[in-house]
């Protein structure tokens, strides 16, 4: 045989050879497994009034011993159990140490704001009683704030809702000292967040 033959001859038989060995590398058993779907969405914090952008109340004049009660229905849409708590950032004028504020919860047939027609306290009554000024310098924040929730429970869950009952009254023994002062505007803050 020529040589150049048995070069060739042993060219395909390392060839093969080769082959062969890359096969049995690659011609091991498998198997796998999947799980497929995985998603994480948020949960949503949402709350909102009926007040439709309006003050509950706004008095000119006022006299002693005179006072004003509003109704407010807050309600809760997020999808996360919450806790909701009141206060006011606002700074209290002068004539707030004179001004008794009452919060009461409840519910009313037909919240109309600022309507009080047909609200009924909850029968714990009111979670605020003392004056504008204190509630200012006191319930300042979500941190201090006053913590409500509908009804015995102890979250705020879907489609829940509260009527607050707001009263104002200035003071039937303010003194003379108090004449054209003001409170100044104010806002009340019903703030939720998750538990």
């Amino acid at each position: 045989m020529r040589t150049s033959t048995k070069v060739l001859l042993t060219a395909l038989c390392v060839g093969a050879l080769g082959s062969l060995a890359a096969m049995g590398v690659f011609g091991a058993f498998s198997s796998t497994t999947t799980n497929a779907g995985n998603t994480i969405t948020a949960g949503t914090v949402a709350i909102a009034d009926n007040d439709a952008g309006a003050a509950m109340y706004s008095i000119a004049g006022a006299k002693p011993g005179e006072s004003v009660s509003k109704c407010i229905k807050v309600t809760y849409t997020g999808s996360l159990d919450a806790d909701v708590r009141i206060y006011t950032g606002s700074t209290i004028g002068s004539l707030g140490q004179y001004v008794d504020l009452t919060i009461t919860p409840g519910t009313q047939t037909t919240s109309t704001f600022p309507s009080c027609t047909g609200f009924t306290a909850d029968p714990g009554g009111a979670i605020y009683t003392g004056t504008l000024q204190n509630f200012g310098s006191t319930k300042n924040s979500y941190a201090n704030g006053v913590v409500d929730y509908p009804g015995s429970g102890t979250k705020w869950a879907t489609n829940e809702s509260v009527v607050y009952q707001v009263t104002a009254a200035l003071q039937s023994s303010a003194p003379d000292a108090a004449q054209g002062l003001t409170t100044g505007a104010h806002t009340f803050t019903w703030e939720a967040r998750n538990q």
